[in-house]
């Protein structure tokens, strides 16, 4: 029994993160005094011995690659915040992990593509992926997979490959939460609707676009179109301006990608942000600035940061163990309106 208890199992029984129960090992760390008592108490009855947290320096690393192929660096900066974080806290147990952003607009889908290609052979044990979609996408995980390789998938998935699972938001929550906040916000006789989409080759906006739209029916809006921005700043500012002139009756708009800037000035500079109701989507300064203006009415945050811990988590630990791992790890969508904006700002700079 003693050697099946690691600080995953420690975790699991107290209801707490891995990192939290691996600070507790570390002297040095920050932690509750109250709980790092627990977690050492709980440690000594379940039998597990300290010293085997070190046992893994007789092994060999654990060489774990990401890729973030990012197109906004508000929403995947909190990704890579979320694996570095992961990372350190690991560190002890012999993981390497090499990390390599590439922003879109810098780099093109064949150099993100050629960067996953000079993995094969290099002894990676396990690779995370962000930002690209696709069946080249899926042939490059087959070909990764193929060599011993666990992949997962980071802020979307990929169907029909050998990904091992994939870390996202519950995007079929999310679209239904953004489906009846429009509802409480827009009276009974004002519900035409407009949902901006990021990029359609993503299977999240997929099915946050088929969520929003069922549940908008199901809420009696009407909606009056789906403008797909492509994450694009330049055709979402088209798009909003496109829009206005063709419907100029909208009462509600959600916008499901980080890509709201350009959307939310065209409201500004129209004086369009008291008559109409804005469901946007994470929080960033730049949209923080809209929710205090009254501008955006709430947003949905998908915890990015979340996302990226948990990825490297269930990686480290299915390769180090052998654990099993659910083949979808999903962060549960959280509304943050003007009112509990600050509590949010505050634990992601805490994070």
């Amino acid at each position: 029994m003693e050697n099946k208890v690691t600080i995953y199992t420690i975790a699991e029984a107290l209801d707490m993160s891995v990192s939290m129960v691996s600070r507790a090992f570390k002297p040095e760390s920050k932690l509750n005094p109250e709980k790092r008592r627990l977690i050492l108490e709980t440690a000594e009855k379940m039998g597990f011995v300290q010293n085997k947290m070190a046992s893994r320096l007789s092994m060999k690393p654990i060489r774990i690659a990401t890729l973030i192929y990012g197109r906004f660096p508000a929403y995947y900066d909190e990704m890579v915040r979320g694996i570095e974080s992961a990372s350190r806290d690991l560190s002890d147990y012999k993981v390497v992990s090499m990390l390599r952003v590439m922003p879109f607009g810098e780099y093109t889908e064949a150099d993100a593509f050629a960067f996953l290609d000079s993995l094969s052979g290099e002894g990676y044990d396990g690779v995370i992926i962000h930002g690209l979609y696709g069946a080249e996408a899926a042939s490059r995980i087959d070909a990764l997979s193929e060599e011993g390789i666990k992949v997962c998938t980071l802020h979307n998935d990929i169907l029909s490959c050998r990904r091992l699972f994939t870390s996202m938001s519950d995007t079929e929550v999310t679209g239904s939460i953004a489906a009846e906040l429009l509802d409480i916000f827009l009276p009974p006789d004002r519900r035409r609707v407009v949902l901006f989409s990021g990029n359609m080759k993503s299977l999240v906006h997929q099915t946050l676009t088929f969520s929003f739209i069922r549940h908008a029916s199901q809420h009696n809006l009407q909606m009056l179109r789906h403008y797909a921005t492509e994450d694009y700043p330049g055709e979402a500012a088209r798009m909003v301006r496109e829009a206005f002139e063709t419907y100029p009756e909208i009462d509600g708009l959600y916008i499901s990608s980080a890509n709201s800037e350009p959307i939310l000035k065209y409201l500004e500079e129209h004086d369009l942000g008291d008559r109409v109701a804005v469901i946007a989507s994470d929080v960033f300064p730049e949209l923080s600035a809209y929710i205090r203006k009254g501008i955006v009415n709430a947003t949905i945050y998908q915890d990015p940061y979340g996302q990226g811990r948990r990825a490297f988590e269930g990686l480290f630990y299915h390769i180090s163990e052998g654990r099993a791992i659910d083949s979808i790890i999903m962060s549960n969508p959280q509304i943050v309106l003007r009112s509990n904006l600050g509590a949010y700002e505050r634990w992601k700079r805490e994070k």
